[in-house]
Formats: C-alpha cells, sequence, structure tokens
C-alpha cells in the first residue's frame, strides 16, 4: 500500500467513525426518563406514586383491578395519556409530576413538571412562595447545554403575567424542549418543564 491509498483508507476510516457515532448518538433523557424507555418501570420506580390513564379511542381493557389493568396497559403501550404522580421522597432532579403520550405503540410526547407540590402557601409573598417550587433555570440549562450542546434559544414570549423562555435541542427523530419562566417585575428565572417530542417528518 502506498502513501496516497494509506491516506485514503484513513479518511474513509475517519468518515465511517463520524457516520456511526452519528448513529449512535444517545436519545435525549432528564433525570432517567426519555422517550423511548418502558414505561412499565414506573410502576416498579415510583411504587408511592399516584398513576392516571386516560385510554384513547380504540382503548379496551377490564376495570375490576386498577393496579393489573394499569400495568397491563403501560406494557402494551396502548394508545392513551399516562400520568404519574410522584411524591418529595420519590421525586429526582425536582420531577413531580410525567405525562406521556401514546400512539401507534410510541410515546409522540413526554412532558416533564419541574413544579413541586404546593403544601402550604404564602399569603403575603404569594409570586417568591410560587417561584420557590421550581428549580433555578440555570441548573437545568447548564447540565442540559453540556451533554447535548447549545440549543436553539426561541424568542421570550408572554402569556399574562408570565414571560416564558424556551430552549430547544433537535436530533431526528426527536427534540427536548426546555421551558423556563420569569414573572412580570421579578427577576428570577426558573425552569417550568421539559418536554420530549417526534420531529415531524420532513
Amino acid at each position: 500500500m502506498n502513501a496516497g491509498t494509506g491516506a485514503v483508507v484513513i479518511v474513509l476510516a475517519g468518515l465511517a467513525s463520524l457516520m456511526s457515532g452519528a448513529v449512535r448518538a444517545e436519545p435525549f433523557a432528564f433525570a432517567g426518563f426519555d422517550r423511548n424507555m418502558d414505561l412499565a418501570v414506573w410502576i416498579e420506580r415510583y411504587p408511592r406514586s399516584s398513576r392516571e390513564f386516560t385510554p384513547g379511542a380504540d382503548a379496551r381493557g377490564p376495570q375490576d383491578n386498577p393496579g393489573e389493568w394499569t400495568a397491563e396497559f403501560l406494557r402494551a403501550r396502548r394508545p392513551g395519556r399516562y400520568a404519574l404522580r410522584l411524591p418529595a421522597e420519590e421525586a429526582r432532579d425536582h420531577v413531580y409530576y410525567v405525562q406521556a403520550d401514546i400512539r401507534d405503540g410510541a410515546t409522540e410526547r413526554l412532558w416533564l413538571l419541574l413544579e413541586k407540590p404546593l403544601i402550604r402557601a404564602d399569603r403575603r409573598h404569594p409570586t417568591r412562595s410560587n417561584e420557590a417550587r421550581y428549580p433555578a433555570c440555570n441548573d437545568v440549562l447548564k447540565p442540559l447545554t453540556a451533554r447535548y450542546g447549545k440549543p436553539e434559544a426561541l424568542s421570550p414570549r408572554w402569556e399574562e403575567a408570565l414571560q416564558s423562555f424556551d430552549y430547544i435541542w433537535t436530533q431526528a427523530p426527536e427534540m427536548m424542549k426546555l421551558e423556563c419562566g420569569r414573572y412580570d417585575g421579578r427577576k428570577t428565572i426558573f425552569a417550568i418543564g421539559v418536554t420530549f417530542e417526534q420531529t415531524p417528518p420532513r
């Protein structure tokens, strides 16, 4: 093998390695949740959580044993909306509520709410009290950026007294969004939730 041929082989090997790495790119995940996870794990991992299921139009199942019925639907990934409410002792990385929308056997959307349940409201400082129920935006944004790269920052938007800041990571066939917010007249920016979704086909 001459020098020219050897250089070509090295370049092709490098390209193959890059392509292989792209194929093996890890899926988006946060706090142990990702869009491709086995939802039946929820029952085993969070035994003290409360679970809700809203079936799709074609979902059918026995109603006499809710626990067994829920587990069966989770394993079969029947169409519908699955919700999980985590108690404080089982919550991780400030995730207290999880919602998965299943269609055609796949999780189209997985939403993680980072809002700590309200135990007692502070009537004197309601806004500050509500802010304290969420983690700081940077506490979630920085580790996600370190793991998945710099996100696309969308233009801020207002909904009544809340200004929202959305950060998007895209890696076909899915995208991940971090939603942060700030109340009107306040400096504190907090993380509201993380969403995983299928990207629309081109």
